[in-house]
């Protein structure tokens, strides 16, 4: 059973756009979450997602890390947006059903509106997507119904 609260409870999205199926570690700085593609996933077309859907993984794993640190604080869960993507490299044209990938975020600066994370997604423990994502979070804006909850461990790692 995993530490971490449900990524329904750290993202600002709604399903069935919640892509990253699980958070498995935690550091302060770092997170990585789990995607298991399946034919019910978003965006599978003929049994495949196109590679650029990497960049959505990738910002959701932001919004996990930031989730997870803005319920450790007792903070609510806010919104995030893309600003842009740098250094954007990808491996392969397309994921696989049957596909789990890794997406690992680290934080390289930033701590409240604006930040850069350099991102890997791994398919089979290889890089297949790697970017550095800048984001902008609005901390005036909360979504209904997402107050803050109980804290959560902090520095998890499997």
């Amino acid at each position: 059973m995993s530490p971490f609260p449900p990524v329904e409870e750290l993202l600002p999205h709604s399903a069935p756009m919640i892509l990253i199926d699980e958070l498995v570690a935690f550091d302060g700085e770092k997170a990585m979450g789990r995607v298991r593609l399946c034919d019910g996933s978003p965006f599978v077309q003929g049994g495949q997602v196109p590679a650029l859907v990497a960049i959505e993984y990738m910002a959701q794993s932001i919004g996990l890390l930031t989730g997870i640190v803005s319920h450790g604080c007792g903070e609510p869960i806010q919104v995030g947006y893309l600003l842009g993507t740098r250094e954007l490299t990808l491996a392969f044209d397309h994921f696989e059903v049957g596909d789990e990938l890794e997406v690992e975020v680290e934080r390289l600066f930033g701590e409240a509106e604006l930040g850069a994370f350099r991102c890997e997604v791994r398919r089979a423990g290889k890089i297949a997507a790697s970017a550095i994502l800048n984001v902008y979070r609005n901390r005036d804006y909360v979504l209904p119904g997402r107050a803050p909850r109980t804290s959560i461990p902090t520095r998890q790692t499997p």
